[in-house]
């Protein structure tokens, strides 16, 4: 007798999302999902398309009426499947996008910190990237050995807290002065913490941790905020002073009065070769990539700027414009003793020919969005500053009247 042929079971399918039913008390059964999401037990009540619950309605009354409701019961059913089979699809995807992070999140920080700099390396200025290496000397002061071995999934908000604290008590013996000590700034914090908080935010989009740890400090108003800065510009006299006043380096003077002229920063004053300075026919033009930024810009060279610029003699187009210019040190302390010479009541640096620009600009009519465009601004809240600069000089300077007159008879 032949033996029997051993039965094969169906092997069960492990289902990520399951279809529950809660029984109501006019006997009709609401229906929802039980599911693992994010490593937690959730569920979902269902709903239809217009936003109704889903409900399995009591199978009772006539035969037609029975037979009526159990079709639309198996709808109901489908309906709600097809729910579930979306959610599971759901389910697995972030499952994987989970695994991955929980992978990646074993990178090192200070290895991040390295592949950061190179990811941002063609986005950002220099300044920005040279955040980075004072970030991570802050955080090797802070952690000593143990920055090698901290983790991208370990950090937290605490953690953060933790390193801001240190920050705040940190204290830098002088080289030469064994009773001076250096602390940080608020502008110091702020930065710091800017970089930190920009560089979480590329780990995220870069699938290296699931979510930026400095977003709880933010939402709880923890985060150094950034200083007011107080910024100095010169009035049309003030410049007009300048230019009629003998300065000890001819090449600064231009570089300064230019600067006035066109709103360059001095990195770009410095790099400016003359083949970034195009004649179209009619007119000299600039077009450069800001350093800074990275942004490239194009603007018409006004008649003051042209005449500040420098003999050419025969320069090449890679060569620079203002090639005799002393280091930023010694520029800010010739613009210290011109100032002086010129009669300027004023402290400036270089930056404030940048300043200059804007504030006469737009106290001669030129509207906001130009302005910002031709400083090569990326938003125009910053540019704005320079309007309310100028209303509150105007402020001040009503104010100076009822001073001079105050005690003259009728008041």
């Amino acid at each position: 007798m032949a033996r029997p042929k051993k039965k094969t079971s169906t092997p069960t399918v492990k289902q990520l999302v399951r279809i529950r039913f809660k029984k109501l008390s006019n006997g009709e059964q609401s229906i929802y999902l039980d599911l693992y999401k994010s490593g937690k037990r959730a569920y979902e009540f269902l709903k239809d398309e217009n936003g109704k619950p889903l409900r399995l309605l009591v199978e009772s009354g006539t035969p037609d009426e029975v037979k009526a409701i159990k079709a639309r019961n198996h709808k109901t059913l489908l309906s709600a499947e097809a729910i579930r089979v979306a959610r599971e699809k759901e389910v697995v995807e972030l499952n994987k996008v989970e695994n991955k992070v929980t992978s990646l999140g074993k990178m090192l920080l200070k290895d991040w910190f390295v592949q950061y700099d190179s990811l941002i390396s063609l986005s950002v200025g220099t300044a920005k990237r040279k955040q980075i290496p004072t970030l991570t000397h802050h955080l090797k002061n802070w952690l000593g050995d143990k920055y090698d071995t901290v983790q991208m999934q370990q950090l937290s908000a605490d953690f953060f807290r933790a390193f801001l604290k240190h920050l705040h008590g940190y204290k830098r013996q002088s080289k030469h002065n064994e009773d001076v000590f250096y602390t940080l700034s608020d502008n110091s914090l702020y930065q710091i913490f800017s970089t930190l908080k920009t560089s979480m935010g590329r780990a995220v989009r870069e699938g290296i941790i699931s979510r930026n740890p400095l977003d709880a400090m933010k939402d709880n108003g923890e985060l150094p905020k950034h200083p007011t800065v107080q910024r100095v510009f010169l009035s049309v006299a003030e410049v007009s002073a300048l230019m009629k006043t003998e300065c000890r380096r001819e090449d600064v003077k231009r570089a300064f009065l230019f600067s006035v002229f066109t709103g360059l920063r001095v990195s770009d004053i410095m790099k400016l070769k003359w083949g970034e300075i195009i004649n179209d026919g009619q007119d000299l033009r600039l077009q450069l990539v800001m350093q800074k930024t990275k942004d490239p810009i194009t603007m018409k060279l006004n008649s003051q700027a042209v005449m500040w610029l420098p003999d050419r003699d025969g320069a090449a187009l890679s060569d620079k414009v203002f090639s005799t210019l002393p280091t930023l040190g010694n520029i800010e302390k010739i613009l210290e003793k011109w100032g002086n010479d010129a009669q300027i009541q004023k402290k400036f640096t270089f930056h404030t020919a940048r300043h200059s620009f804007a504030t006469i600009s737009i106290n001669n009519g030129t509207d906001i969005y130009t302005v910002s465009k031709l400083l090569g601004h990326r938003s125009l809240e910053t540019t704005k500053v320079y309007a309310e600069l100028l209303t509150k000089s105007k402020d001040q300077a009503v104010d100076r009247l009822s001073e001079i007159f105050k005690g003259v008879e009728g008041n």
